[in-house]
């Protein structure tokens, strides 16, 4: 065995010439400007959709201030029955009231104590030709004034006001000295 042949000696084989292909055909389900219409539609989709909800949003604003402005009027509707109310039902117009009816103030009043639910007093029937406490045209009680130091005593007995509209006569008060 000689040296030489223990050396391996690569065999160089020859390749085939290079050559071009033909491009091999694709089945395409999607062309090319696929893409940028999906962006725009979905774009479009969403700029319609916003519109929308702007357009529902001020629709509502709009019906809150309405409906602001209906509790308002409400409100000051309620304000005043509330008023006519308290009008009628004060203790010297519900008297008048009842008087102008043919009501007779009972004179025989009962008292209930409320702590022990005793009552005080006893009943009677009314047979109205007792004295009418309530009359038909009140007259207006009057205020009595203590001689206080200091005060005006010319507005003494003053009329005290019997309608809840009526002004209440002022006192005047001087400086004393």
């Amino acid at each position: 065995m000689s040296a030489l042949e223990n050396i391996d000696i690569p065999v160089v084989r020859r390749r085939a010439p290079l050559r071009v292909l033909p491009r091999p055909h694709r089945s395409r389900t999607w062309p090319k400007a696929t893409f940028p219409i999906v962006i725009l539609s979905m774009l479009t989709i969403s700029m319609v959709g916003q519109l929308v909800l702007q357009t529902k949003i001020q629709q509502q604003g709009f019906t809150l201030a309405d409906l602001q402005t209906e509790n308002y009027e409400l409100n000051a509707q309620q304000a005043l029955l509330q008023a006519s109310v308290d009008k009628q039902s004060t203790p010297v117009q519900l008297a008048f009231s009842a008087s102008n009816l043919g009501m007779v103030a009972n004179p025989y009043s009962n008292l209930l104590v409320l702590p022990s639910g005793e009552i005080i007093g006893f009943s009677k029937k009314v047979r109205g030709n007792e004295a009418r406490i309530v009359s038909a045209t009140p007259t207006l009680p009057t205020r009595q004034v203590d001689d206080t130091p200091g005060l005006d005593t010319s507005q003494v007995n003053t009329p005290v006001p019997t309608e809840p509209g009526q002004a209440t006569p002022n006192l005047h008060l001087s400086q004393g000295g």
